[in-house]
């Protein structure tokens, strides 16, 4: 899997471009601002993509998903727990971010805890990670995990915006911590990690 990061929007958040160049599809996480520029960075791939998944529902992370859905074909995936949130502009942060009026989304999928995004060869396997918001979740490959704004390279996601638990995103923090492997962290705004890095350094590792 080929793995192109765009950091979008005033608050840099990191749109990745996902690719399986055996079958060249892709996916897109988290287009949240600069619509022109992740398809043209799609387009430089030679890839076609299958999905625009979100990891959550904050505007900082969906705010281009409409124009690039609309450019590309590709169907949307989100959590299922999180539509709600995702289709309120007030506790979403759409309105203090944007001043465009609100579309709301219609997924394609509908994703549950465990489902598996297939595009190509390639496959992600959702994981709920609850905590930043209700419906956060992160996509887990063969050596990468998508983390949203669950983990962050020796931080993790704030609790304090709607729908957001500190209780909650302990659980999902040591859910995470307890994957096998050292998969690469790919984070919603920041450098990239690794598990063994976080689960050695990150002050949340032990509870928050």
């Amino acid at each position: 899997m080929f793995i192109k990061c765009l950091k979008v929007g005033p608050i840099e958040t990191n749109c990745y471009i996902a690719c399986d160049k055996v079958a060249n599809k892709a996916v897109i996480i988290d287009p949240g601002a600069d619509a022109p520029r992740i398809v043209a960075a799609l387009e430089e791939t030679g890839c076609e993509a299958e999905y625009v998944i979100l990891t959550h529902g904050h505007a900082d992370h969906m705010l281009a998903a409409h124009e690039v859905l609309r450019k590309t074909g590709a169907k949307l995936a989100v959590f299922a727990e999180e539509l709600p949130f995702l289709n309120d502009p007030e506790r979403n942060c759409h309105n203090m971010m944007s001043e465009q009026q609100f579309e709301p989304f219609t997924p394609d999928l509908m994703l549950l805890d465990g489902e598996k995004i297939i595009f190509g060869e390639t496959e992600l396997i959702t994981m709920h990670t609850p905590g930043h918001t209700l419906g956060s979740c992160c996509f887990i490959s063969k050596d990468s995990i998508f983390s949203g704004d669950t983990l962050f390279r020796e931080s993790a996601g704030r609790t304090d915006l709607p729908s957001g638990s500190p209780q909650e995103l302990t659980e999902s923090l040591k859910r995470i911590f307890a994957l096998e492997g050292d998969l690469q962290v790919l984070p919603g705004h920041g450098d990239f990690t690794t598990l063994d890095h976080e689960r050695k350094n990150n002050p949340y590792r032990s509870g928050i």
